[in-house]
């Protein structure tokens, strides 16, 4: 007799089971976090939309304060699991699922502690130059928003059968990089505002934001993917 199990979930897909452990400690992270301080969710979003408030917040707290240490760690989780799955999707079978994502996590959050261990010595160099904190808040603040409005796209991403998941990650690529792109040119333009020599707004870019990517992606590709 021929027994049929019902299921949801496309028979082709890219979820694997120790991303259950991610997807249930990040939700219920997600969840505490909301119920305990429901201010500081608004606030992620609030301060994505307005410069304004932005500022308001970066006088009332810390760059990382104690209740978003976890987003940080959350943001490294949550692109790394993109990052694997969009590799998984383009290079099939190259390495193994769970080693590509601890790469990838690991070197984001290598990333951006050398990011902030550099803006900590140019803000020293200038003095405590506002506009060099001003660029470190947002940067921040624009990691946890990313940590938080990202990780449903990324469950959807994983149980999404393979015919519509090239589309997504293009989709959600795209996503990405908008979101990057518009914290670079707000940086930019705070810079410009605040009479930055166009020759330091450059060096900053390249060294803080460009090259660290285009590092990231040489190492995958070399070692990752060979």
């Amino acid at each position: 007799m021929l027994l049929l199990t019902p299921t949801l979930r496309p028979e082709e897909n890219l979820f694997q089971d120790w991303m259950i452990l991610l997807f249930v400690l990040c939700m219920s992270f997600l969840a505490y976090f909301n119920t305990v301080y429901p201010a500081k969710i608004r606030s992620v979003f609030k301060a994505f939309r307005s410069d304004i408030y932005m500022r308001q917040l970066m006088r009332e707290e810390n760059i990382i304060p104690r209740t978003h240490i976890f987003l940080t760690f959350q943001h490294a989780i949550v692109l790394g699991l993109f990052v694997n799955l969009a590799y998984q999707i383009i290079y099939p079978h190259q390495i193994a699922s769970w080693l590509l994502f601890l790469l990838t996590s690991s070197g984001i959050l290598i990333m951006y502690g050398l990011k902030w261990m550099s803006i900590q010595i140019a803000r020293w160099l200038a003095d405590g130059d506002f506009t060099l904190s001003e660029y470190q808040y947002r940067t921040f603040a624009t990691n946890r928003l990313l940590a938080i409005a990202l990780l449903p796209f990324v469950i959807v991403l994983s149980v999404t059968d393979m015919s519509w998941a090239t589309s997504l990650v293009y989709l959600l690529g795209s996503l990405v990089i908008g979101v990057v792109v518009w914290r670079i040119l707000k940086g930019t333009w705070t810079a410009v505002a605040n009479n930055i020599p166009f020759f330091y707004i450059f060096f900053y870019i390249c060294t803080l934001e460009i090259l660290p990517l285009w590092i990231g992606i040489i190492l995958i590709s070399k070692y990752a993917l060979k």
